[in-house]
């Protein structure tokens, strides 16, 4: 999956939980990352048709039954295959590029001490994505991207349109958001 090119047709990523993930799949967002879940969700039929339609993102430190080691990367990619993982871990980062997993490294910004460890973390991990988190700190992307060549999407406190708007402008490459009456949203046309 080229999560680049998924962001600049539509920058609306659903943060789904199991139970909406078929609205997810059946909206306008050009990726879900599903929060929650339990292992065997994930083996069953509907998993593997939900994730044909649209490419969904295991948020591994969040899922019911597995470890965060590269163990678990393995057993994701050959008994799951999701189009990627999310993660705060290393060692789960890593462990899924090396598979060929998409990655996002989920960060929280909660002060400038909190920005420059992220900062030597994503140079570290290479992600593909930088998810941060809190969405209110949106005026800091600029910072960011100035310091690491990575797409950023927002994510955590997002309750309305203009605020995805806001952020959108402010260069942010996506927006990841679980208020599912926003998923429908033609964002793009919009920026």
């Amino acid at each position: 999956m080229n999560i680049k090119e998924k962001l600049r047709v539509n920058p609306l990523i659903a943060a789904a939980h199991h139970e909406t993930l078929q609205l997810a799949v059946d909206s306008k967002v050009s990726a879900i990352i599903l929060m929650n879940g339990k292992l065997n969700e994930l083996m069953g039929q509907d998993f593997k048709m939900y994730n044909k339609k649209k490419p969904i993102l295991l948020h591994t430190d969040l899922i019911k039954g597995l470890s965060n080691d590269k163990e678990a990367i393995n057993f994701i990619k050959e008994y799951i295959n999701p189009a990627g993982i999310v993660s705060t871990k290393s060692t789960m980062l890593r462990a899924a590029k090396k598979k060929g997993l998409t990655t996002i490294q989920r960060i929280f910004l909660i002060d400038s001490s909190s920005l420059k460890n992220s900062i030597e973390s994503i140079r570290e991990n290479d992600p593909d994505v930088v998810e941060v988190m809190p969405a209110l700190v949106y005026p800091i992307v600029e910072t960011i991207k100035n310091e690491i060549d990575k797409p950023i999407v927002l994510g955590g406190l997002i309750s309305n349109k203009k605020q995805m708007l806001d952020m959108l402008k402010s260069d942010a490459d996506g927006i990841s958001c679980s208020k599912s009456d926003l998923w429908n949203i033609d964002i793009k046309s919009e920026i």
